[in-house]
């Protein structure tokens, strides 16, 4: 068998995996939906479990093909999120979770689906690292991955693409706040005693922060000013 069939093979195993669950789809679907006998597939995969980590290589080459770190966090993470958003949208499903849920807590093959999952933590969170603090862009990795990975469940029982489309704007959103600096002391202060840490506000959040903070020193620019005038007048008395 040529080596594109075995391409062949993992894709429709992928396929009907994500459609039935890892239970619902048997080798014999597989051989079935690839016209092979079922002899032949076993002469290529023994047994279904050794599809698993091929299905997840392939999932996993198609999200990150075109996404690689270019030095800019903020338009890496944009082409991470845009990729992946696109990607569960259309298969409605993502085969990481579907397995999570339909493989037993102790079977050895939940260790390529722990491993898939951390591969793309990993992946996000290197990507954000080229302008984040390491702690805030692993806690973003993540965040960003469960959101979206949430957000499948109504592309699944409703094929509402809403929640799909909310989560990235709020991830979107959340990115323009981490990516706006703050210089002042003052407006990082303030922040802080908002949110924690000034690093987490949003960007609107930001934005007001410093509007404070000017208008706080302006106010005591004319202040002193009004001090000075004041005080030479006095002179003159």
């Amino acid at each position: 068998m040529a080596r594109t069939s075995r391409g062949r093979i993992v894709a429709a195993a992928r396929d009907l995996m994500r459609d039935k669950g890892y239970a619902g789809a048997s080798m014999k679907d597989v051989a079935d939906r690839v016209g092979l006998l079922k002899s032949s597939l076993y002469s290529h995969f023994p047994n279904k479990e050794a599809l698993i980590p091929h299905v997840l290589a392939l999932t996993q080459d198609e999200i990150f093909r075109a996404v690689e770190a270019s030095g800019d966090w903020r338009a890496d993470f944009e082409a991470f999120l845009t990729r992946l958003g696109e990607f569960l949208t259309a298969s409605r499903r993502c085969i990481g979770l579907h397995l999570a849920y339909g493989l037993n807590e102790c079977d050895r093959s939940l260790e390529p689906v722990r491993a898939f999952f951390d591969s793309l933590r990993d992946h996000l969170a290197r990507l954000l690292k080229q302008g984040l603090d390491e702690e805030i862009a692993e806690d973003f990795a993540l965040d960003t991955l469960t959101l979206l990975e949430g957000a499948t469940l109504w592309l699944a029982l409703k094929s509402d693409s809403g929640p799909m489309q909310a989560a990235c704007a709020a991830l979107r959103k959340r990115a323009d706040g981490l990516a706006l600096d703050v210089e002042a002391s003052e407006a990082r202060a303030l922040l802080d005693g908002m949110v924690g840490d000034w690093r987490l506000a949003s960007a609107v959040e930001k934005q007001l922060a410093m509007r404070l903070a000017e208008t706080e020193a302006d106010l005591l620019s004319v202040r002193a000013a009004l001090a000075g005038q004041i005080e030479a007048e006095s002179c003159f008395r």
